[in-house]
């Protein structure tokens, strides 16, 4: 039974064509918990492997937008925006109700400088999935890029107000963020010591 099972594992990790056209999604689980355990060791080279392993499996799971956020995500983490913008453009052709494929592009055209059609991506990808703080932070972020300070601080007031420990910090320095942009100085710095306080470091961003 125990040599059954590895060989199926071998089979399902070395991306069987067989496995691949029955369940994408299995294979999408799979990399994506591959992505997100990738620490700072090794990081390049590991990113490297995943994204052949993901070129492996969008040849063969075409249709399927998970693979093309994912693809997207690595690039970004690779500094290749511009093929991130391409990967999230087609994960979102290829699903239109997935708010990963949305905040996937909204984050690359913020990336590369294309703010409005970011904000609206992020917006999207907001709407879709309203209980996750990172893609809420994430439109935040892009209010305060476009200059829409007031709808940044009304969002960042909810979010601070859930008071969730992984997601604080950020949030106290986005609402500085605003703040500063609104020309409220000692509210931005009191917001921008406090996420200080929480472990908030400027070079994580």
């Amino acid at each position: 039974m125990f040599y059954k099972w590895l060989t199926i594992v071998c089979v399902f990790l070395s991306f069987s064509n067989n496995v691949f056209s029955s369940d994408c999604n299995e294979i999408f689980k799979i990399l994506d918990k591959q992505h997100y355990e990738i620490s700072a060791t090794n990081r390049i080279k590991n990113l490297i492997k995943l994204e052949n392993d993901l070129f492996a499996a969008i040849d063969q799971c075409k249709s399927y937008s998970g693979m093309f956020v994912l693809m997207g995500e690595v690039q970004i983490d690779m500094g290749q925006i511009p093929l991130a913008v391409v990967y999230g453009n087609k994960s979102v052709e290829l699903d239109n109700k997935y708010w990963r494929a949305h905040k996937l592009l909204g984050s690359a055209l913020m990336l590369n400088k294309d703010h409005e059609r970011g904000l609206r991506s992020l917006e999207k990808s907001a709407q879709l999935n309203p209980g996750n703080i990172n893609t809420k932070l994430n439109l935040a972020s892009a209010l305060i890029q476009n200059k829409k300070y007031e709808k940044a601080l009304m969002l960042l007031e909810k979010i601070i107000h859930k008071n969730e420990k992984g997601t604080l910090a950020t949030a106290y320095y986005l609402r500085s963020q605003a703040y500063k942009g609104k020309g409220l100085v000692i509210e931005a710095d009191r917001d921008s010591k406090t996420a200080q306080s929480l472990g908030f470091a400027l070079e994580q961003r």
